[in-house]
């Protein structure tokens, strides 16, 4: 077996690599595109390595099946089913008889590929077999920090789940991964070529893993940085990345940061200790650093901006700064302005300037018209409309009950929109934002934000109580994590200091 250790720096093209790696396996190797797994750390890596695989190379998504994560490869070699994985319900039903509220810890392994629940005795549960630590082993641990009810409680629990699966043939994300390292090995599945993407976030457990995927592979390729290595306090193990021995491949250009933001995280990755040393260069043009004081809002009068910042808490507050400046954003899957709302609002607008509307559309208005001007939301002869057919304003008032004036505006003719949300939509479009876009404006925090790019990247500098804590036992932990905001930037980053003692000083 050949390894290959492949490292790419912030926008040097990894995915690209890799599906070269891909086409020269497909074409001078002939090797047959089911004998290749691409295995990615999340959901949303594996499906852009195929969709772009697809759209590359001209194969069709039968011929890579092995396109997937840990989890969906396990899952699929255990032969399981949507009824063996444990879900809400479930959780739900556990809480009930126990008496205590438990969270589903596989909510989140769709977004980061390991479990991150916010109940702790789940994260305790999860954290040891991420580890392959015991329970009691892990709560011991000085890191985990404080159960309400101690070990009893924990191990009550432990034992109330292990009974409730076993009974029910029920698994979650990381119990998958589990069994899969413990079937025979006459039963792994045989590729000629593995290649592991985002290896720099693998926690022990999935190591365990791709060991056994890799068993009797003729080549294999494992790509990551451990300078973006952000969920060691997960359970990730970069190091297992760093000391693999093999051909090694630095990817030295990145085709995302222009030279100023080259330099300002560099100079700050340098400063971590336990690090691979990695010389690459930016793009030719200069870009643009920034360092503010308090929040430059009216700097982002223009273009497409990320938000970024250490911890959720933060952007629970900068979510209301915003809305009061008008300027329209969104969070994860989460818009700014109500969807009902914005849906009303453009519909009204499109069909006061002459455009047809189906009778979704339509409904969508009536719904804010105020009562006594006519509309009668449960006439007739709408309930039984063909979902198909147009409506034109004339329409509506001769046969529909409409007797509002296509003279007035959204905001006179919807009076039933509540008034903050009403003003709150006015002044985005007075700041002229384009609400039938996506919006432009996107805030995230720096874990959630990671394998994402903004031409403009605004970095909030400050820590909780928590981060604060750690940063002082941990900086290297804390520079990869600002480190990994700085590079999302390509050709503006703003730096953003905090209004509390608490921030992040070496990102100035």
């Amino acid at each position: 077996m050949h390894r290959n250790i492949i490292f790419g720096p912030p926008g040097t093209g990894k995915t690209t690599h890799l599906l070269r790696i891909v086409e020269k396996e497909l074409r001078e190797n002939k090797v047959n595109p089911n004998k290749i797994a691409y295995l990615a750390f999340t959901n949303q890596a594996a499906d852009e390595a195929l969709s772009r695989a697809i759209s590359q190379l001209n194969y069709n998504t039968k011929d890579f099946m092995n396109f997937r994560t840990l989890h969906s490869l396990a899952y699929r070699e255990l032969h399981l089913k949507e009824d063996n994985i444990m879900n809400d319900n479930d959780y739900n039903f556990l809480s009930n008889k126990l008496q205590i509220k438990l969270s589903n810890p596989n909510q989140s392994v769709k977004t980061y590929g390991t479990s991150f629940p916010d109940d702790i005795f789940m994260q305790v549960i999860d954290g040891a077999k991420i580890r392959g630590l015991t329970t009691e082993n892990f709560f011991n641990d000085p890191n985990t920090g404080h159960l309400p009810g101690g070990i009893l409680k924990l191990k009550y629990i432990d034992e109330a789940l292990i009974k409730y699966k076993r009974a029910r043939n029920k698994y979650d994300m990381t119990d998958m991964i589990v069994d899969f390292n413990q079937k025979h090995y006459d039963l792994m599945p045989n590729f000629d070529v593995v290649i592991i993407d985002e290896a720099q976030d693998l926690s022990w457990l999935q190591w365990k893993m791709v060991e056994r995927i890799i068993t009797n592979a003729k080549r294999v390729y494992v790509a990551g940085d451990d300078d973006q290595a952000i969920y060691r306090w997960a359970g990730a193990r970069p190091e297992y990345l760093m000391n693999m021995e093999g051909t090694r491949t630095i990817l030295n250009k990145s085709y995302r940061l222009s030279k100023l933001i080259h330099a300002k995280a560099n100079n700050l990755i340098k400063r971590v200790k336990d690090r691979v040393d990695k010389e690459w260069t930016s793009r030719d043009e200069k870009g643009e650093v920034n360092i503010y004081p308090v929040e430059q809002l009216q700097k982002m009068k223009e273009g497409q901006w990320l938000i970024l910042a250490r911890d959720g808490y933060r952007l629970d507050k900068l979510e209301e700064e915003l809305k009061i400046y008008g300027y329209y954003f969104a969070r994860g899957d989460r818009v700014s302005i109500n969807k009902r709302v914005q849906d009303a609002v453009l519909a009204w607008e499109d069909i006061r300037k002459g455009k047809m509307l189906d009778i979704k559309r339509v409904k969508s208005f009536y719904n804010y018209i105020k009562t006594g001007t006519g509309v009668a939301k449960e006439h007739k002869a709408m309930k039984n409309v063909d979902k198909e057919k147009l409506f034109s304003f004339d329409t509506l008032t001769s046969e529909y009950g409409l007797k509002v004036s296509k003279d007035l505006p959204w905001f006179k003719a919807l009076e039933n929109i509540e008034d903050n949300k009403k003003t709150y939509v006015r002044m985005c479009l007075r700041r002229k934002e384009n609400i039938r876009r996506a919006p432009r404006i996107k805030l995230s925090t720096i874990h959630g934000s990671k394998g994402g790019e903004a031409d403009n990247v605004m970095l909030l500098t400050d820590l909780t109580r928590k981060a604060d804590a750690e940063y002082w036992r941990k900086r290297d932990e804390e520079r990869r994590v600002f480190y990994v905001g700085m590079t999302r930037a390509r050709n503006t980053l703003n730096i953003v200091r905090s209004q509390s003692d608490r921030e992040f000083t070496e990102a100035f």
